[in-house]
């Protein structure tokens, strides 16, 4: 049984929220009978997540389609969050990387798309959600960075830049926005998604690793722990640092990364 965080009823908008991470930080928050708005490129997958969450949650849902690298989409978002839900309590962001690159292999186009979509998207939705949050009693923001992987680090180029320059955001905005709203973030580690999973069966593909056996053991290496984590554990310590039990956690960035980056 998860424990009650006092989100019931409270509404939190989660950017990127179809899949993976944060989709697993929607079903958190649902789970703790909040009202959430999802946001993802693809109505398909979009339609899966709110009828799951439909499924698994007790709050209200609702899902729009956008794209996060377009500041008019994220200001419609918050408008019709608004207006299904009468505010915003919480933000969260957690755009999806892009296709994995080694460095030197990355074009000028994709570093200016990373920009917009994994830095620029979160600039955006925290501008176009301020007043709200500002107005509520309690709000706050969690973006979920690009996750930290040693082992991956190479062909992450683009999202552990960006991902770097989310923390610095965090750390400017906490102090500009305090105490109406508190800013933090979490940087994730390996963690069992599609996405992740879909990676290592590339490199299985292109000869790096015998199976997904020795992938994932090579993702895992610098981690004391033997499997990866689990979406939802992620999701609830978003949860965690958006609830009044965090009352007083504003401008940390937190690893969910079982020890990896120690």
């Amino acid at each position: 049984m998860d424990i009650d965080l006092g989100l019931e009823g409270n509404v939190a908008l989660v950017t990127g929220s179809a899949t993976g991470l944060g989709h697993a930080c929607a079903e958190a928050f649902s789970r703790q009978g909040a009202k959430v708005a999802l946001a993802a490129p693809n109505l398909d997958d979009l339609a899966y997540a709110s009828d799951r969450l439909h499924a698994l949650g007790e709050g209200e849902i609702f899902g729009l389609e956008l794209d996060v690298r377009d500041p008019d989409h994220l200001g419609a978002l918050v408008e019709e969050t608004v207006d299904q839900y009468g505010g915003i309590d919480h933000l969260v962001t957690g755009p999806r990387p892009l296709e994995p690159e080694r460095f030197l292999d990355v074009s000028n186009e994709d570093w200016f798309r990373g920009f917009d979509r994994l830095f620029m998207s979160v600039v955006w939705a925290i501008r176009e959600s301020a007043a709200h949050l500002e107005a509520s009693d309690q709000g706050t923001v969690v973006n979920v960075a690009n996750p930290a992987i040693p082992a991956l680090a190479e062909e992450l180029s683009v999202a552990t830049a960006y991902g770097r320059a989310v923390q610095g955001l965090v750390e400017s905005q906490a102090t500009a926005f305090a105490p109406d709203i508190r800013v933090n973030a979490v940087v994730p580690g390996p963690h069992e998604t599609a996405d992740l999973e879909e990676l290592l069966a590339r490199r299985v593909d292109a000869g790096e690793f015998a199976d997904l056996t020795s992938a994932w053991d090579a993702v895992l290496a610098d981690c004391p722990y033997e499997s990866p984590g689990q979406p939802l554990d992620l999701g609830k310590v978003v949860t965690f640092l958006s609830s009044q039990h965090a009352s007083f956690v504003n401008g940390a960035t937190v690893p969910v990364d079982g020890g990896s980056g120690l």
